[in-house]
């Protein structure tokens, strides 16, 4: 062909790389300058056949919507992964909190505060290591030391809050309005992250 194009057979099947496509460009520009060594030779792309543009935007999206994998959910036995016991002991508890604030969850491990995420909330314990710090082995005993967390911060004034470091939440209109939110649904675990390293408190009863 012209351009420079290989040549192709009449059972040829073009793809089109829609993941890797700047690694692929690298090692191109690479090639064209010589250095490209034989290690680099070895990239790692998605090759999908010809489809149409509406095929394709949908497969941008799904790309795009896709979340990385928690630690927390990482294979017991890779390093910083959880067992399958404090990862059942997790998942339980965050499943619990979520039944009892559903409006403060949402299903984006991008989303803002005061709301959270049942995959951050329970990758936030696990690299925290509540249950190993706070010898929880339940999740009824994880849930209570949620619940006398969230109280601890419910019971702060907005000076508190504006004086706390640690905050997932700007100061100004911005945690007005999320504490705002927090109030109305009685939830404010998702407000801050600090107070999983803060002194434990001792759930009631």
């Amino acid at each position: 062909g012209t351009g420079g194009e290989p040549p192709r057979s009449a059972d040829t099947v073009l793809g089109a790389v829609i993941d890797g496509q700047h690694r692929l460009g690298a090692a191109h520009l690479l090639q064209q300058r010589g250095k490209l060594t034989p290690t680099l030779q070895e990239i790692l792309v998605e090759v999908y056949p010809p489809m149409a543009e509406k095929q394709i935007g949908e497969l941008f999206t799904e790309i795009n919507r896709a979340e990385p994998v928690a630690l927390v959910d990482f294979p017991e036995g890779v390093e910083g992964s959880a067992s399958k016991s404090d990862n059942a002991v997790l998942t339980a508890a965050a499943e619990q909190l979520r039944e009892l604030h559903p409006d403060m969850f949402k299903s984006s491990a991008k989303c803002r505060a005061p709301h959270v995420n049942i995959d951050m909330l329970r990758n936030e314990l696990h690299a925290a290591d509540v249950l190993g710090q706070h010898k929880l082995h339940s999740a009824d005993a994880l849930l209570a030391w949620l619940d006398a967390h969230n109280e601890a911060l419910a019971a702060r004034d907005d000076a508190a809050w504006v004086a706390a470091s640690g905050s997932r939440v700007a100061s100004g209109d911005a945690l007005k309005k999320a504490l705002g939110k927090a109030r109305d649904k009685h939830m404010f675990l998702g407000m801050t992250w600090a107070w999983l390293h803060e002194a434990p408190i001792k759930p009631k009863g």
